[in-house]
Parts: structure tokens; C-alpha cells; sequence
């Protein structure tokens, strides 16, 4: 198997790569906390009224907005910790 057609390989490093799996992270835990959302928004319809259902649909909506708040906010944390604890660019 010949991987000199790779022109990619050369230019990656620790770093780089880190920070790539943890954009693919937050991402996807920004589809997830949409998705969730979206899925408590169904719970509150199909609870008809009952106490628990309801119960569970806004703890659902509130740990979903939680989430995706955390996953917006996330990448801002992670620049700052390179830039002053770590010495990034």
C-alpha cells in the first residue's frame, strides 16, 4: 500500500488534530441538544395535560437548552485556555 499520494499527512500535528475532534464534538452536541429539543416539544404535546409528563417535557427542554448552550459557549473556552494557559496562536 503506497500512502505517498497523502499530501495532507505532512501538515498535521497534535494539535491540529485535537482541535478538529473537538469541533466535531461540539457540533454534534449541538445537533443533539437541537434534536432534544425538538423532542421535548413532542413530549409536551403528547403529555395531554398529565403532571409528569410535563414534568419530564420541561426538565427535557431545560437540560436540551443547557446543553446547547454549553455547546455554543464551549469553543470560546477552549480558545481561551490555548491562548493563556497553553501558548497557542
Amino acid at each position: 500500500m503506497d500512502f505517498s499520494d497523502i499530501t495532507t499527512a505532512n501538515n498535521l500535528d497534535v494539535q491540529s488534530i485535537i482541535l478538529e475532534i473537538i469541533n466535531w464534538l461540539i457540533n454534534f452536541a449541538a445537533v443533539l441538544s437541537v434534536i432534544m429539543i425538538i423532542v421535548s416539544g413532542f413530549q409536551y404535546i403528547f403529555s395531554f395535560g398529565d403532571e409528569k409528563k410535563v414534568g419530564r417535557a420541561t426538565s427535557s427542554l431545560v437540560f436540551a437548552i443547557v446543553g446547547m448552550i454549553l455547546a455554543f459557549i464551549a469553543p470560546l473556552v477552549i480558545q481561551f485556555i490555548l491562548d493563556n494557559f497553553l501558548g497557542g496562536k
